[in-house]
């Protein structure tokens, strides 16, 4: 028999072997559960009225970041929080919440223990070390002006927006936000995406025919 009508031959065979062999994997189903309570992650995320919302701000919800702050090798869970518009509504001053990864799939809120102390409009959060020094800091993007927190390494933060030159008067509605070394030069820069120009305090309630 002819040598090289005997490698094409072990060729085809191989080729179809292993197209068998692909049809016969069993197909790929998803199974996702909902294992928040459980697992730890139980405090109320907070974002204007429960059962009505009058302004495009109560909408938008809330920013999440996974990440090891602590450096202990287990993501933790940053979560931005709301708050209400109505003075006399529930969990009015809601806080921010920082998800400690205990290990075990289990996570313990650490978020005032670790500075995270101011109440606001937070939208979108993102993570990067702005500073070099090995631990990673978060800006948290806010209605009203952003905040940076600067990650210290002993599992707190410190705010240092004003610190670090970014704006801490007037009005924005800040969305989302991203931290990149866009000019190469070794340090993180900071590009922060702003929503819809919005005043609250000049903004007619709807249906009061202003």
């Amino acid at each position: 028999m002819n040598s090289s009508f005997k490698y094409r031959g072990l060729a085809f065979v191989l080729i179809a072997s292993s197209a068998l062999g692909v049809t016969a994997v069993e197909a790929f189903r998803a199974d996702f559960r909902d294992i928040a309570g459980p697992s730890g992650l139980t405090m109320k995320n907070v974002f204007g009225g429960i059962d009505r919302k009058d302004y495009i701000l109560e909408t938008t919800g809330n920013g999440v970041a996974i990440f090891d702050y602590d450096g202990d090798g287990k993501n933790d869970v940053f979560i931005a929080n709301g708050t209400r518009l109505q003075p006399t509504a529930p969990t009015n001053a809601a806080l921010p919440q920082l998800y400690r990864n205990l290990g075990g799939g289990h996570f313990k809120n650490v978020a005032a223990q670790a500075g995270f102390t101011r109440a606001g409009w937070g939208q979108g959060v993102c993570v990067g070390d702005y500073d070099n020094d090995g631990y990673p800091d978060l800006l948290v993007t806010y209605y009203g002006h952003n905040v940076l927190y600067r990650n210290r390494g002993d599992g707190t933060f410190e705010d240092v927006t004003e610190k670090a030159k970014l704006p801490v008067t007037g009005i924005r509605y800040g969305s989302g936000c991203s931290f990149v070394d866009y000019d190469r030069d070794g340090y993180l820069d900071l590009f922060v995406a702003n929503y819809v120009d919005l005043d609250i305090g000049k903004t007619p309630h709807p249906g009061s025919g202003e």
